[in-house]
């Protein structure tokens, strides 16, 4: 299902990201990423439970996709703890690159996959979210 959603709406929710990934992002590349967005952003939702073999699989299987990201602690928790739909957006800027997953109600970010342009770019700490 595609939920639509304006910019303001997601900007507002990416601001106020308690994620820990989220937290980790340059200031000046979460501007570019949010500058960037669409007016309206047509956000994909489903159960959580559909996504957690789909991320498992590739996180066990691809280890570029596994090690060149970060969050994933904190994305797997948030995917084992939803018992309804999530949201899922992509989200680029300055090279970076998020993927957003939102609560049900679309109001809160509740964990992010982040990948910096390269390794040098991670920041202190990343990989333990």
């Amino acid at each position: 299902m595609l939920l639509e959603i304006s910019k303001e709406q997601i900007e507002g929710t990416v601001r106020a990201s308690s994620c820990e990934a989220m937290k980790m992002i340059p200031p000046a590349v979460l501007e570019a990423v949010l500058e960037g967005l669409e007016q309206t952003i047509a956000l994909g939702m489903g159960p959580a439970a559909n996504l957690v073999p789909t991320y498992r699989g590739r996180y066990d299987a691809i280890k570029e996709f596994r090690e060149n990201r970060f969050g994933w602690n904190g994305f797997f928790q948030a995917l084992d703890e939803s018992s309804g739909s999530v949201g899922m957006h992509a989200v680029r800027g300055g090279e970076w690159r998020m993927l957003l997953l939102l609560n049900e109600s679309c109001d809160s970010v509740i964990a992010s996959l982040v990948r910096p342009p390269g390794l040098e770019d991670w920041p202190e700490g990343a990989s333990v979210t």
